[in-house]
């Protein structure tokens, strides 16, 4: 299964749809989107795909994000979350909170740790769990998502480009 992942999309409209655009080109059904939507405009843009989105630091209108994503399909949208997918364990949360990201990596109960915050990508294995950070579609050095094939286990950085 293929897996599309973004983060820190802070209400930019025009990136998330070039995301979005890249995701339906490669038929990914599947978002986990790791927090700072900062709108729940953002999460209506998934419509139609099988959305998982966690809350970022700077997602202050919890009510309103979560109405958005009910009248999308997708669940409530918290700090964390853990689910299976395609007979792999994920825990997704933004990467603000250390503590909960150090019990779960020294957990072992994960196959997928997928986190944001800090707007640079990442992909590595600790133990036998493989974290990852999709970037960031707002400031930071370079505009990114992911993609996580979960049969292969491989990670693909999509770098994605500001039209000046």
């Amino acid at each position: 299964m293929k897996i599309g992942l973004i983060s820190d999309t802070h209400n930019d409209i025009e990136m998330v749809q070039k995301a979005i655009a890249i995701f339906k080109e490669r038929n990914i059904s599947v978002i986990i989107h790791a927090g700072d939507l900062t709108s729940s405009k953002i999460i209506s843009l998934f419509k139609g795909f099988d959305g998982r989105f966690v809350l970022g630091n700077c997602d202050i209108d919890v009510e309103e994000i979560n109405t958005t994503a009910a009248e999308c399909g997708f669940g409530c949208v918290e700090h964390s979350c853990q689910f299976t997918l395609d007979g792999k364990h994920f825990m997704v949360f933004h990467g603000n909170n250390v503590p909960m990201f150090r019990e779960a990596v020294n957990s072992g109960t994960y196959d997928y740790i997928i986190k944001g915050h800090t707007h640079i990508f990442e992909n590595y294995v600790s133990g036998k769990t493989r974290i990852i950070n999709p970037g960031s579609l707002y400031r930071g050095e370079e505009h990114t998502v992911a993609i996580l094939d979960t049969e292969t286990d491989k990670v693909e950085k999509i770098r994605i480009d500001i039209e000046e």
